[in-house]
């Protein structure tokens, strides 16, 4: 059963989400927000359900990385001019509740001579996850009246009486409403694009698998930002074998080097528990055998072949600095590290690419774009790469591979 989040704080509407998800045949388990971030308030700032839906979802979204629904929806009555729109729920001002709305619809109503209106409600849906945003439109039309009739539902309910109906709102059980109304037919209108969340957990409902650089490079760059919601949904549109987890593994594995053990350990730990879902029980491999030796020899083999012309002049610079880092980077890192046999030169440091622009790490960038090229990458790959962290990072951050990629096309490379 998928979690999903609920942008609201309000039960009445979690709970109807929930069983009209639950009719529609969903698997879903709806999670108000509250339990994550607490009782925030969003500015809603647009002038259409749709937009202010949309806030609210990405406002959530970013802030815990999960699958987010949000809600907006309100009345709209013909004598009023559409009021109260997206002020349905604020329509009293400051502080107001369900029964000072209905109040404030009296009032307006009384102002216009008239006790009833031709009405409607609409709802907005907005589904976001790491990878889509869906929207899911409804409306009930009907009557709204000064009368209050009714002890269920909530907001206008016991004022609104929907076409073809005797009966208000809050005169119909909670599956009766839903039947006829505007958040019910949105849910159906959304259900329609979420039917394949349901198998989601697995790679195999992908019909279009995520190209392997690619997936690398975001689990990557996921994993040493912090986005967690990302790297599994990276994993879980990526991994469909053995093959595909230890290339996964190993891209995060040298994550340790840029970013620190303790982010490579838990970006393995998601890895491990996403892999295990999709795939069942499996082993990794055993850990080498300290060869110092070994290391030591295969480590400054690919480091000459990743800094060329420029190797001897760094390795020299740096043992003048420290003798102690110069050596642990050919073992250490080149050696026990980036030279394992699993995942190949070119793919690595495309990886390291994206990790060092998504922590802005500018001298190393540029040596490791300079290294990507001379390993094989094509400019094509660097600039997917640079998109890849675009999407994830920020415009400025992807912007720092391109420069460097412009800079190397100025200056040429010794092959």
């Amino acid at each position: 059963m998928k979690t999903v989040l609920i942008a609201t704080g309000n039960s009445h509407k979690v709970e109807e989400l929930s069983l009209a998800f639950e009719q529609e045949g969903l698997a879903i388990h709806l999670v108000p927000m509250t339990q994550y971030v607490g009782n925030i308030e969003i500015e809603e700032t647009g002038v259409t359900f749709e937009e202010n839906a949309f806030i609210k979802a990405l406002t959530i979204h970013r802030l815990t990385g999960l699958p987010v629904i949000a809600d907006d929806s309100g009345l709209e009555i013909d004598v009023l001019d559409g009021a109260p729109g997206v002020l349905s729920a604020r329509y009293s001002g400051e502080g107001a509740t369900d029964a000072s709305n209905r109040d404030a619809v009296r009032l307006a109503l009384s102002a216009k001579g008239v006790n009833k209106s031709t009405a409607r409600f609409r709802c907005v849906l907005c589904y976001m996850d790491d990878r889509r945003t869906y929207f899911g439109v409804g409306a009930s039309e009907g009557i709204i009246a000064m009368e209050e009739r009714g002890g269920n539902g909530f907001g206008y309910d016991p004022m609104f009486t929907p076409e073809n109906s005797t009966r208000t709102y809050a005169e119909h059980s909670q599956a009766e409403k839903l039947a006829i109304s505007h958040r019910g037919s949105a849910v159906k209108n959304l259900a329609l694009h979420l039917v394949a969340l349901e198998d989601d957990s697995g790679h195999s409902s992908i019909d279009d698998p995520l190209p392997t650089t690619d997936a690398l490079i975001m689990a990557s760059v996921s994993a040493v930002v912090g986005n967690f919601g990302q790297l599994r949904s990276t994993i879980r549109h990526f991994v469909r074998d053995m093959q595909d987890a230890v290339l996964l593994h190993e891209a995060l594995l040298q994550s340790y080097l840029f970013a620190g053990f303790p982010v490579a350990l838990e970006a393995l730990a998601v890895a491990d528990e996403e892999c295990r879902l999709l795939l069942g029980d499996l082993s990794w491999k055993s850990a080498e055998n300290f060869d110092v030796q070994a290391f030591a020899e295969r480590g400054e083999l690919l480091c000459q072949r990743v800094y060329g012309s420029v190797y001897e002049r760094m390795m020299d610079r740096l043992k003048a600095i420290t003798s102690e880092l110069s050596s642990w980077m050919i073992i250490e890192g080149y050696g026990k590290t980036l030279s394992r046999p699993e995942l190949d030169i070119v793919r690595r440091e495309l990886c390291i690419v994206g990790i060092l622009a998504a922590l802005e790490r500018e001298n190393q960038l540029r040596s490791h774009v300079r290294g990507a090229f001379l390993v094989g990458a094509a400019e094509a790959d660097l600039r997917s790469c640079a998109d890849v962290v675009t999407e994830i990072c920020g415009k400025r951050q992807g912007e720092s591979i391109l420069r460097l990629i412009l800079l190397q096309e100025a200056t040429p490379l010794d092959r």
